[in-house]
């Protein structure tokens, strides 16, 4: 049972972490974008799109 719960806990953090990594890039997004520094938004929206596929793909496999 406590390896369960364990088990648990450590994919709530993992989704957490890769939760909180969306925020900061969109964070960065905004920014980016107000300030019209699209190369930087641009990279920025590249890795939250790459970012999502694999949440994605993770889902399918239930795999986070």
């Amino acid at each position: 049972m406590e390896d369960n719960v364990n088990s648990e806990n450590s994919r709530a953090q993992r989704i957490c972490f890769r939760v909180l990594e969306q925020h900061s890039l969109l964070n960065n997004i905004y920014e980016n974008l107000v300030d019209r520094e699209f190369l930087s938004a641009d990279k920025d929206i590249r890795k939250l799109i790459i970012d999502l596929r694999l949440i994605l793909k993770s889902m399918e496999d239930d795999d986070f």
